[in-house]
């Protein structure tokens, strides 16, 4: 491959294919790899959803600690907890450098605040089927799974909607 020598011939001089940059579909129908955000979150916006999200998942794992529960209720806790931490660190990083979150780790926490509704019922110990070790423990998965299931599915709409109105530049191929 040879080097670039700055011209700006449509052939570009530093492909040894002389294939051209533009395709020639015009400005009209630029597809996503030819485009790229340029500054896309430069606000920070959305790093207190990602640290709900977070702090909601350190909440459950404080409360397996605390808390009496049954087994599968503790090992449930124990593991949506520190996937919830995880999922709300991960896009408070992305979003606290100026990046747009995931919306698959969004959706993540959106999930499992669904499983963390339903989770008592279907793992709780004793006779009835939402029994448990701990009525507390049973109450606080069931809001902390509501609030979850909020925040997930807020954050994902909102940076599947911001990706959508982001400023976009040609890319510099």
């Amino acid at each position: 491959m040879s080097e670039y020598d700055g011209t700006e011939n449509p052939e570009t001089p530093w492909r040894d294919d002389g294939a051209s940059e533009d395709d020639g579909r015009g400005d009209d129908e630029l597809t996503g790899s030819d485009r790229t955000p340029f500054g896309p979150n430069p606000g920070e916006r959305g790093t207190w959803l990602a640290a709900a999200a977070g702090l909601l998942g350190l909440a459950v794992l404080v409360q397996a600690r605390v808390l009496e529960l049954a087994a599968s209720q503790f090992w449930n806790d124990v593991f949506v907890g520190a996937t919830l931490f995880l999922a709300g660190a991960y896009n408070y990083y992305r979003r606290s450098n100026e990046e747009f979150g995931s919306i698959g780790v969004a959706s993540l926490v959106a999930l499992l605040g669904l499983w963390l509704v339903a989770s008592p019922f279907l793992l709780g110990a004793g006779s009835g089927i939402a029994e448990t070790a701990s009525e507390l423990g049973f109450w606080t998965d069931v809001i902390v799974g509501v609030l979850a299931f909020g925040i997930g599915s807020y954050s994902a709409y909102a940076i599947r909607d911001r990706r959508r109105r982001v400023d976009v530049r040609r890319t510099a191929t």
